[in-house]
């Protein structure tokens, strides 16, 4: 009996040993199997993250803003400013790109759109090519952001007045403009009476301030006043009030074609007194040379080359063709120039941009663009009259 159960025990005990090990080596091997798999897939997850951040880092995007699917002059004129910047072989591998977002809609809707730039889209810096509300909204963001705005177009003067380090104005403002405006009319055309036609709308209603005060701060006539509309339904009141008043000058603030309707619309009527208008009347759609066929003996703020000699559509072939058509185009297109080279200028750190977007002294279709302390554009505006003869003279 001994001989027969003295080795069952062990035998017994190490099947029940080997068995207990093997399950817990089992067990041991399979936690170990899945710890390994997945820190395997994590460092997989991992270097595919790295890759997507590191293409997405290779694609630097800036964002524009516009103020509705029908601003194609803007999007043209960034586009080649884009297609230009990509042609340059010191970029390291690195590419440029525009994403544009509408601002139309329920108010605040420009808020949501810059917003949905900076956080999903991720982009380096903002273009608004838009009316000085929606800029407002922009500026919002960017004031909690810290992110490069750079308006193409909006001239209102409160928005360097916030002083967010991050804003920059591309187009002179409001003031810069009404200036100009003032000196040519009261002190060097000597004009005693002014009209003023205004459009219905929240940059010309600024712009009328500040033109107002200007003309009350350099002792010029007080303005007569009329909107767009009550002149269009009242045309002929209106030209009566005009001579009457004996006015020597008028005025138009307002934006594209229906700017050009109105003056068409009083010279066909009669009207003979010299116009004058600020940035915003050339900003109307396909206005290459707007000295062909339009009013004769109009005076405009101008700056730079881009409304009498358009070398980018020949340069650029069907990329560049029409692509700087008017005043919006033309400064879209050096505002995106000015963002690039910013970029490429910051060795493409997104923490340096600030910095060398303040250093800013470029050469531009609008002419050079440098700016203040508080990101206003150090004006370099001139008159260019619009002559009957189909010519155009420029005032320095």
């Amino acid at each position: 009996m001994e001989s027969s159960s003295t080795p069952q025990y062990p035998i017994k005990y190490r099947k029940a040993k080997v068995t207990k090990d093997n399950t817990e080596g089992n067990n041991i091997m399979g936690i170990n199997k899945t710890i390994l798999n997945t820190i395997l897939f994590y460092i997989f997850f991992a270097q595919m993250v790295c890759a997507q951040h590191t293409a997405a880092e290779d694609v630097v995007t800036i964002g524009l803003l516009v103020n509705d699917d029908t601003s194609q002059a803007a999007r043209n004129a960034a586009e080649l400013a884009i297609h230009i910047a990509n042609k340059d072989q010191g970029l390291n591998g690195k590419q440029f790109k525009v994403v544009t977002r509408s601002m139309e809609g329920p108010w605040g809707t420009g808020s949501k759109e810059a917003v949905n730039l900076v956080f999903k889209e991720k982009v380096w810096a903002l273009l608004g090519s838009h009316d000085g509300r929606n800029a407002h909204l922009a500026e919002q963001v960017i004031a909690k952001t810290r992110v490069v705005f750079l308006s193409a177009w909006a001239s209102d003067p409160t928005l360097s007045q916030a002083y967010i380090p991050w804003f920059y104005n591309c187009v002179p403002n409001d003031i810069q403009q009404a200036e100009a405006m003032v000196n040519e009319i009261v002190h060097v055309q000597k004009a005693n009476t002014i009209a003023i036609v205004v459009q219905e709308d929240y940059d010309a209603k600024t712009a009328l301030k500040y033109l107002e005060k200007q003309l009350m701060d350099k002792g010029g006539p007080k303005p007569l006043i009329q909107s767009f509309t009550q002149c269009l339904d009242h045309t002929g009141e209106f030209i009566g009030v005009l001579r009457n008043k004996a006015v020597e000058a008028l005025i138009i603030l307002g934006d594209g074609e229906e700017s050009w309707e109105l003056m068409g619309v009083l010279r066909k009527n009669g009207v003979k007194l010299p116009f004058y208008g600020t940035i915003p009347l050339l900003g109307v759609r396909g206005l290459s040379r707007p000295e062909r066929g339009g009013p004769s003996d109009l005076t405009v703020l101008y700056s730079g080359n881009w409304l009498k000699t358009n070398t980018l559509q020949s340069q650029h072939g069907a990329v560049g063709r029409d692509a700087i058509s008017n005043a919006v185009a033309a400064y879209t297109f050096d505002a995106m120039n000015v963002l690039i080279n910013a970029i490429k200028a910051s060795g493409f750190d997104r923490d340096k941009i600030y910095g060398t977007m303040s250093k800013t002294d470029f050469e531009g279709v609008t002419g050079n663009v440098q700016f203040d302390k508080n990101g206003n554009r150090r004006s370099d505006l001139k008159l260019v009259k619009i002559a009957k003869e189909d010519t155009t003279s420029q005032k320095q």
